[in-house]
C-alpha cells in the first residue's frame, strides 16, 4: 500500500490495541457500569483486556514471522480450495459448539430460537408448559419479551420472528443443533470468496478475504454458538452477491434471502443492510424491473413469517382475554415495534463505542486499518461503495437503538455486514483498475497484483499467527465462560428424573439457565426459584410424589430420589402438572 506500509500498519495497529487495553483497564478498575448491561461490560473489561494484550502479541510476532511466510503460495492455496477450506470449518466449528461452547445457548437471545426450533420440529406453533407453574418454568421479567406466553391456555412461543428457529429446526429434526451455526459460517466463506473472485478476478485476493474471514475470532466465536449472527452475515452475503450483476432473476432470488433476512429475529440488520442496494438498484436505467422483481421475492415470506407471526403473537398473548384488551395488546405490540429506534443517549453511546473497540479486537489485527484504507481507494467501485455504505449504515443506525448487546461475542450489532470488512481490506493491498474516467459500475480487474510483497507477508503472518493464538485463546476463555455459566446449576450427581429449582441470587444472570424442553420433555426440568417457601407449597401442590433431595447455594433438586420419576408420577393425581405428558390446564 502506497498510503501506510507494513510499519504504519504495525505502528496504527499498536497504538490503536494499546488505547483499547488501558482503556478496559481502567473500566475493570473503576467497576463503574454507566448503565451498561453487566454482562456486556464484564465480558469487555474482563476478558477483552486479555484479548488486547493477545492482539498486541500478534502485531509483534507477525513481524518477526512476516519474511519466513510463503505468503503467494498459501493465498493462491486458499483461493483455490474455498470448498475444502469451508468443509474443514465446519467440522471444527461442529467440534467447537460441543466442547468449547458445551452445547449450551448461554443467552436467551440463543434459548429462545433453540427452544422454538423444537417447536417446529415437532411441527407445532407453539410448546405448551402447565398454566399455574408458567412463573416458575419461565421468570416473570422474560415472558413476553424472550418468549410469548398465553396465561389462559399455556401456550409458549418465542416473540422474536421465527426465521433463524426455522433454519434451525432441520437440524434439531434430525438431533444436530450444534451443526446449523458451523454450517451456516462454512457456506459464509464461500460466498465471501464468490464476492472477492468477482470483484479482483484473482484467486490470491479471494483466498485473502477467505483467510481474513476465517482467522477472525468473531467469526470462530459466532459460528459454534447458538445466535443468529451468522445467518444474517450469510443472507446478507448472498444478498450481494446475488445483486453484483443484477438481473430480474436474480434479484427477485435476493429478494427471496432478504425477506429470510428480515425475519431471522429481527427486521433491522437487513434493513440496514439492504438500503444502500436498494438505492442503487432504483437509480439504475432498468430500475422498474429489476424492484418489481425484488418485490415480488420479499413479498411472500415477508407476508408470511412477518405479517403472519406477528398475527400468531398476538393471537398468542389475546387468547382468553376480553377483546378490548385484546385490541390494546395488539396495538402496544405494533407501537412497541415502532418505536424501536429513540435518540441515543450517553450509555448508548458509550455501548456503540464500545461494540467498535470490540469489533477491533475481535477480528484479524489490523482489519479495520486495511478495509478503511480499501474503501477510500475502491470508493469509484460500485461494490465497494455499496458494502462500505452496508457497513457505516449498520453502525450509525444502532446508534439510535436504545440498547447494548448485553452478553455476545464481539460486536454482535454490527455482524451482519461484517463480510465489508475482508472484502475492504482486500481492496486495500489491490492498485484500483480502471478508475480514471470510467463510470461508477462494478469494476472488474483482470489482472490484479498486490503492491507491496511484505505488506502482504505481514498480513499473512497475522492471519496465521490469529488462526493458532487467536482463536485458540477466545476458544479458552470461552469455555471457561460457559463452564462457569453451567456450574451455577446445583451440583447433584443424580441421573434420575427430576426437577431443579434455580436461585439467582448468588450466581450471574443465573435466570437464563431455566431452559426446558416446550413440553418438558427432558430428564431435567428446570424452574426459577420464588424462595424456598413458595417453592416447597408449590412442589406440594402440584408435584407432590416428589421430595427434595439435594440443596446448595444455587438451588434444589427434587425427584423420586430411587425410583424412576416417570413411571410413578404418570399414576399420580391429575393435579402432578410436573409428571411427563401432562400438558397445560390438566388440573
Amino acid at each position: 500500500m502506497r498510503l501506510t506500509g507494513t510499519r504504519i500498519l504495525v505502528l496504527v495497529g499498536m497504538t490503536v490495541t494499546v488505547a483499547i487495553l488501558v482503556w478496559t483497564r481502567q473500566m475493570r478498575l473503576h467497576g463503574e457500569l454507566h448503565g451498561l448491561a453487566p454482562s456486556f461490560f464484564f465480558l469487555f473489561a474482563s476478558k477483552d483486556y486479555s484479548g488486547a494484550v493477545c492482539t498486541v502479541l500478534i502485531l509483534l510476532g507477525a513481524t518477526w514471522a512476516a519474511p519466513s511466510v510463503p505468503a503467494s503460495s498459501i493465498l493462491r492455496w486458499a483461493g483455490a480450495h474455498p470448498v475444502i477450506i469451508a468443509e474443514v470449518s465446519a467440522l471444527l466449528l461442529s467440534a467447537g459448539t460441543l466442547l468449547v461452547y458445551h452445547n449450551h445457548p448461554l443467552a436467551m437471545d440463543e434459548y429462545a430460537a433453540r427452544f422454538q426450533s423444537q417447536v417446529f420440529a415437532a411441527g407445532h406453533l407453539s410448546g405448551s408448559f402447565p398454566r399455574p407453574i408458567l412463573d416458575w418454568l419461565i421468570p416473570r421479567g422474560f415472558q413476553d419479551f424472550f418468549l410469548n406466553v398465553s396465561r389462559t391456555t399455556g401456550g409458549v412461543a418465542e416473540s422474536y420472528w421465527p426465521g433463524f428457529a426455522l433454519l434451525l429446526a432441520p437440524f434439531t429434526w434430525a438431533g444436530i443443533p450444534w451443526a446449523c451455526n458451523p454450517v451456516v459460517s462454512a457456506l459464509t466463506l464461500i460466498v465471501v470468496h464468490r464476492l472477492a473472485l468477482a470483484l479482483f478476478n484473482n484467486h490470491e485476493a479471494a483466498g485473502l478475504a477467505l483467510l481474513l474471514t476465517i482467522a477472525s475470532p468473531v467469526i470462530f466465536a459466532d459460528g459454534i454458538s447458538y445466535y443468529s449472527m451468522p445467518a444474517h452475515l450469510l443472507a446478507n452475503s448472498l444478498y450481494a452477491l446475488l445483486l453484483l450483476h443484477p438481473t430480474p432473476r436474480r434479484a427477485c432470488a435476493a429478494g427471496v434471502v432478504g425477506s429470510l433476512a428480515l425475519s431471522l429475529h429481527n427486521p433491522v440488520p437487513h434493513m440496514l443492510f439492504a438500503a444502500p442496494w436498494l438505492v442503487w438498484i432504483a437509480t439504475r436505467r432498468d430500475n422498474v424491473r429489476l424492484l418489481t422483481a425484488l418485490c415480488a421475492g420479499y413479498l411472500p415470506l415477508c407476508v408470511l413469517l412477518g405479517v403472519g407471526w406477528f398475527e400468531f403473537s398476538t393471537h398468542l398473548l389475546q387468547e382468553g382475554l376480553v377483546r378490548s384488551t385484546a385490541s390494546a395488546t395488539a396495538s402496544n405490540r405494533l407501537q412497541h415495534m415502532l418505536s424501536i429506534f429513540s435518540l441515543p443517549t450517553p450509555t448508548v453511546l458509550l455501548a456503540r463505542l464500545i461494540g467498535l473497540a470490540k469489533l477491533w479486537i475481535w477480528a484479524v489485527p489490523g482489519l479495520l486499518i486495511l478495509a478503511g484504507v480499501g474503501a477510500v481507494r475502491w470508493r469509484r467501485n460500485t461494490l465497494c461503495m455499496l458494502l462500505t455504505t452496508s457497513a457505516l449504515l449498520t453502525v450509525l443506525g444502532y446508534f439510535f437503538v436504545p440498547v447494548d448487546q448485553g452478553h455476545g461475542w464481539g460486536y454482535r450489532y454490527f455482524h451482519s455486514a461484517w463480510m465489508a470488512l475482508p472484502i475492504l481490506a482486500t481492496a486495500s493491498m489491490f492498485r484500483p483498475i480502471q478508475l480514471n474516467g470510467a463510470p461508477i459500475d462494478l469494476q472488474y480487474g483482470p489482472s490484479c497484483t498486490f503492491e507491496e510483497p511484505a505488506t502482504k507477508s505481514y498480513v499473512t503472518a497475522c492471519i496465521l499467527l490469529t488462526l493458532i493464538v487467536g482463536i485458540g485463546w477466545r476458544a479458552w476463555q470461552m469455555q471457561e465462560f460457559i463452564a462457569y455459566d453451567l456450574s451455577q446449576l446445583p451440583h447433584y450427581t443424580g441421573t434420575e428424573r427430576r426437577i431443579v429449582i434455580i436461585d439467582s441470587t448468588f450466581s450471574f444472570y443465573g435466570a437464563d439457565l431455566v431452559q426446558n424442553d416446550p413440553w418438558l420433555r427432558g430428564e431435567v426440568i428446570r424452574m426459577y426459584s420464588h424462595g424456598a417457601a413458595a417453592d416447597a407449597k408449590m412442589m406440594g401442590e402440584y408435584c407432590p410424589n416428589l421430595h427434595r433431595v439435594y440443596a446448595d447455594r444455587y438451588g434444589t433438586v427434587w425427584s423420586e430420589a430411587l425410583t424412576s420419576l416417570g413411571s410413578r408420577a404418570s399414576r399420580t393425581s391429575g393435579k402432578n402438572l410436573c409428571a411427563p405428558n401432562v400438558r397445560a390446564g390438566s388440573e
